[in-house]
């Protein structure tokens, strides 16, 4: 998290920019009709072109509401002009009064925030679980994508079990599949 706090916000945008564009040329989205999109907070990879992208070819976009005392993630559309609060991690979300849900078995892509990545797929996130139990859940073939910054990439995070690896990352510099999925 150090390292991507370093970067200048100017630097941020500009990589987030990048790594927007190449999201958006992964083969594995053609046909997705429906993504999921945890929206970015403090210093994470940029979601607002992803999302203005997505509005833009008519992509429904799914967010998570964090749902603490279950220690679960409910998902919800993301619809035009809803005014969003922070959840209970800070992370953006319709307030209760907007949530429309969505079965995961809608989801073409999932998109999974992290604090760091390897070029396997694996992924350290924040040590709470929600995403794990989110992805045990989600169709198989489905493309587990994480949006990340070159400085987050590490050369390997040990996994257990129960987790779930990235089929794809992509970065300001490149597009890493993991064959994963």
């Amino acid at each position: 998290m150090a390292r991507r706090d370093q970067l200048a916000p100017e630097t941020r945008t500009e990589f987030s920019r990048a790594i927007s564009e190449r999201f958006w040329m992964l083969e594995e989205l053609r046909g997705a009709g429906t993504i999921h999109l945890s929206l970015s907070v403090g210093s994470e990879v940029s979601t607002r072109e992803v999302v203005t992208e997505a509005r833009r070819r008519g992509v429904r976009v799914v967010v998570p509401v964090t749902i603490t005392a279950e220690r679960r993630l409910l998902l919800t559309e993301l619809v035009d002009g809803v005014t969003l609060v922070p959840g209970p991690f800070g992370i953006p979300e319709p307030p209760p009064n907007a949530r429309v849900p969505v079965a995961i078995e809608s989801l073409g892509a999932v998109v999974v925030p992290g604090l760091a990545f390897d070029p396997q797929g694996n992924r350290l996130g924040w040590g709470a679980g929600y995403y794990d139990r989110l992805l045990a859940g989600v169709r198989p073939g489905v493309p587990v994508v994480a949006l990340a910054f070159e400085c987050q990439m590490v050369p390997a995070i040990s996994s257990l079990g129960h987790d779930v690896r990235m089929s794809t990352i992509v970065t300001e510099k490149r597009v890493i599949r993991s064959g994963a999925n």
